[in-house]
């Protein structure tokens, strides 16, 4: 019983990372084919459990948007696609809030959007979180992760073989 669970598991990993590399080799060859062409605007969404998100935009020397490339998905199968809706319009106007998609490809155009004005004002764009920091920032954020001292706690603690003073 275990020896084939093992295989079928291997099997299961050798076609993820075949396909997790025919997927990559799909993002290598978008953006090559766009950076040729000009500038290009990148933008992510990742997520665990619901569909991720990578929209890319080349721009002209106006900052227009001159085509558009979105993938999104749960699998390793995505692939890009067209997504001519900002054709024509110039990155830092773009409002992801007036397009009919899905949650994570708004949030992807907004990530372009903001990493491409980041760049611009010279400075280098923040990766978005991943799914797991998701999660560690929410419990954080409930627990409350900070302590603060009170300005009234300047004990000072001498320890010495076997003593502590207490000031």
């Amino acid at each position: 019983m275990f020896w084939p669970v093992l295989a079928t598991v291997a099997i299961i990993y050798v076609c993820n990372a075949t396909l997790a590399m025919r997927q990559m080799r799909n993002f290598s060859t978008t953006y090559t084919l766009l950076r040729k062409r000009g500038k290009v605007a990148i933008g992510k969404q990742k997520n665990a459990l619901s569909r991720g998100a990578i929209v890319m935009f080349l721009l002209d020397d106006r900052d227009r948007v001159v085509a558009g490339r979105r993938m999104n998905g749960i699998t390793v199968l995505a692939r890009f696609r067209d997504f001519p809706v900002f054709d024509g319009l110039p990155l830092e106007e773009i409002d992801p809030a007036y397009v009919r998609t899905d949650r994570g490809t708004r949030r992807a155009i907004a990530n372009a959007r903001d990493n491409f004005l980041t760049a611009r004002a010279g400075e280098i764009p923040v990766e978005p979180p991943t799914p797991l920091m998701k999660v560690i920032n929410r419990v954080d954020a409930k627990v409350g992760h900070t302590r603060e001292r009170p300005a009234a706690d300047t004990r000072h603690v001498v320890r010495r073989r076997g003593l502590t003073a207490v000031d």
